[in-house]
């Protein structure tokens, strides 16, 4: 008989990818199924879990697995994917009376390609028995469960769901895969036309034209762009045929800033006299002389219709959005969702931008240098959703200059740097406002204030380790007087796990094997000076080295940046940097909060971000890479930090209010529906937005009780293990 198998708050579970709409021709042996999308080969592999009853899904070529629990042998075989609502790149037939698996939220149940009810861990009813398809996603996959002549139920016990379907039952579990790399690769030459039909092809990469393309899910990453010395579009990423197309001269600045909104709506991107949005018969001038502000307003306008419109389809769910837009405009969402893309867009473009205005901020900005040799940067960009500045605006100039009283604190406290000697002056870029939680800076010059990205480094982040073994985690400290053990934070995550190793005192040959070997990240504690990388017998220069085994990295020492750009160029994916003198007190404290960070799953954007809203010296650390690589999964899928003001709770009253910034990247980005666990808020769209939100004193018990996390206690960031309501008194 199949009986529960207790959950283990340390069972590892990462993602699977997330994919394109396509017919599967499968090949079968064994526990291997075979499968190919366009021009990709992709090998999906099933096998028995090492530790209990359940298997373990593994895309092969992405390097990512999803683990499920069962109360009885599996028994796996290769399935159809016929039959499921939504699209799957493969599928799974097992047994299993239950399946179980961590950190989920919200179960959604279908009944003939409808939503019949949403399971929370406060309305988790038996169900009447049918033919049921379940989405049980975890944050990193798309995962369905159709399972026939079943009552299903969804139980939440402490930080695991569990599937429950009544008797015994042989059910077929789909895949559809969440990481994507281009299908294909589009050469331009430095034409500006030419590259206007390369941005054009970016829309081939939407998995729908419908409002649903508003889940990060169903849209794409846009071919991959490489100069050359003619135009070469590949079939399988030919412009789609959408009747949406957008006009601009032909600059590479005016292109840079418009492929965001082309993408988005599969448009062509053509040359005109004037920039314009062209629907059909339809057309809407776009300000020329504010052209990144005119499509950042086309965009939020048409995606947060798109964000309400889409409750017409597969899922019914309202929002905050849907309650604000509601209150401002009345539209007939089945109408809309129905019409064609352009004609639906041409309808949106007729709402007054008033209506959608603030109910959805946007998360991310980059400014790009309007030169032909950023535009194989584009595509990784615009994958993002990132609104794009093209030529970059700036609001000036910084000389970050070594600072004395960082290196000769009253209390004696050491700073980062070896000596008192004086330093050599980094300059870099400021620039203007982006409103946005997240920035990149795609230019020559060097930005402390935003992630500073190589085509390298977006290429090398598919390489990101992403499967279900541990990640591998370096600490090197290099000076006795910074051996503080409390300064890094790394194995806190509540599903994956991440080992961790300590070095102290490595001499210069030490450190150079330890940067040659192949290691996931290093964070390493000390001094750096002009010469390189303090070691006990000299310095280590990492611009004296040819490769780099180290994939990301955190270099806590004085003025890193030279040394953190040379492992970037040796082969690393990114990291976070020094670009001033920081004093060891506020070094350890950033180390720890940087540490505890990532591994919770924020990404290196986010990271900074709450540095500065905690009130550290953020503008003394920089982002070296892309802004939205993440350390780890967020096991909730997108990334919030809780802000609570102790100033804020009343004695006299059950209930408080709390700030919710949310940080949307890859398959959890801008358009992801989020169920917060812990206020009365049902429903709200990922974006970039603070919100206020109302918290009774049992939710928050609640949530200091529930999966451990990082928040915000009066601009202190804490973890919530470490916590109790009288903190908060």
């Amino acid at each position: 008989m199949c009986t529960r198998t207790p959950p283990e708050r340390k069972n590892p579970v990462d993602g699977a990818p997330e994919s394109f709409y396509a017919n599967a021709a499968f090949l079968h042996h064994e526990r291997v199924a075979c499968f190919w999308v366009g021009s990709q080969a992709v090998t999906v592999l099933v096998d028995a879990l090492d530790d209990g009853p359940g298997v373990r899904i593994r895309d092969t070529s992405e390097g990512e697995a999803v683990a499920l629990r069962t109360d009885c042998e599996p028994n796996p075989e290769p399935a159809s994917t016929d039959g499921f609502t939504m699209p799957v790149d493969t599928a799974v037939e097992i047994d299993a009376r239950e399946l179980h698996s961590p950190s989920f939220e919200v179960v959604v149940f279908w009944q003939d390609g409808e939503v019949s009810h949403r399971a929370t861990p406060n309305d988790a009813p038996r169900l009447p028995r049918g033919t049921y398809e379940i989405d049980f996603s975890p944050p990193a996959a798309k995962l369905y469960v159709r399972v026939e002549d079943a009552e299903p139920t969804a139980e939440f016990v402490d930080d695991h769901v569990y599937l429950d379907f009544g008797d015994a039952s042989r059910v077929v579990v789909g895949v559809r895969s969440h990481h994507e790399t281009p299908v294909a690769t589009v050469t331009t030459t430095d034409d500006p036309r030419d590259l206007m039909a390369a941005v054009s092809t970016f829309g081939s990469a939407l998995k729908t034209h419908s409002p649903d393309r508003s889940w990060p899910t169903l849209r794409g990453h846009p071919p991959a762009i490489e100069h050359g010395s003619e135009l070469d579009i590949p079939d399988q990423v030919a412009p789609p045929d959408t009747g949406v197309h957008i006009e601009v001269p032909p600059e590479y600045g005016a292109i840079y800033t418009v492929a965001p909104l082309a993408y988005y709506l599969g448009a062509t991107v053509e040359p005109g006299n004037r920039p314009r949005l062209i629907m059909g018969g339809q057309s809407v001038d776009l300000d020329a002389d504010d052209l990144a502000g005119s499509v950042r307003s086309v965009l939020e306008h048409v995606f947060t219709l798109d964000c309400v419109v889409r409750m017409a389809g597969v899922y019914p769910f309202r929002t905050t959005a849907v309650d604000e837009l509601e209150d401002r405009v009345t539209l007939d969402y089945e109408t809309l969702f129905e019409l064609p893309l352009a004609e639906r867009t041409a309808a949106y473009m007729d709402v007054a931008r008033s209506a959608t205005a603030g109910i959805l901020e946007w998360h991310y900005t980059a400014d790009v240098a309007a030169d032909s040799a950023y535009a194989p940067a584009l595509p990784y960009l615009v994958d993002e959703l990132a609104l794009v500045r093209s030529p970059p605006q700036q609001s000036g100039q910084v000389d970050l200059t070594p600072s004395l009283n960082a290196l000769r604190e009253s209390d004696g406290a050491v700073a980062r740097s070896a000596a008192d000697t004086t330093l050599a002056q980094l300059s870099g870029v400021v620039p203007s406002d982006t409103e946005t939680p997240g920035r990149s800076w795609v230019a020559d010059e060097f930005s402390p204030s935003a992630a500073n990205p190589t085509v390298g480094s977006f290429r090398r982040g598919f390489e990101w380790p992403q499967g279900d073994d541990p990640l591998d985690v370096h600490v090197v400290y290099n000076d006795a007087r910074l051996d503080a053990s409390d300064e890094t934070a790394y194995d806190t995550h509540q599903i994956a796990r991440t080992d961790v190793r300590v070095s102290h005192s490595l001499t210069a040959a030490e450190l150079r094997e330890a940067l040659y070997e192949e290691t996931d990240f290093l964070h390493f504690v000390g001094h750096v000076t002009d010469d390189g990388m303090v070691c006990p017998d000299g310095t280590l220069d990492t611009r004296t080295l040819a490769k780099t085994g180290v994939s990301a990295f955190f270099l806590n020492g004085c003025r890193s940046y030279e040394q953190g750009r040379a492992l970037l160029t040796a082969g690393s994916v990114g990291g976070i940097v020094t670009v001033d003198d920081v004093a060891d007190d506020v070094a350890g404290r950033v180390g720890h909060d940087i540490s505890l960070l990532l591994d919770s799953g924020f990404p290196l954007y986010a990271v900074l971000d709450v540095l500065d809203r905690a009130g550290m010296p953020a503008e003394r650390y920089s982002i070296l890479g892309s802004g939205t690589l993440a350390f780890r999964r967020d096991p909730g899928g997108t990334p919030s930090m809780y802000d609570f003001d102790t100033d804020d709770f009343d004695t006299d009253s059950d209930t408080a209010s709390v700030s919710v910034q949310q940080y949307p990247y890859d398959e959890n980005g801008m358009g992801t529906f989020v169920a917060p666990s812990y206020t009365a808020v049902d429903g709200v769209i990922a974006d970039g937005s603070v919100r206020r939100d109302p918290i009774s004193y049992s939710e928050l018990e609640r949530l200091l009780d529930a999966s451990p996390a990082p928040v915000l206690l009066d601009g202190e960031l804490r973890y919530t293990p470490n916590l109790t309501m009288a903190d908060f008194e």
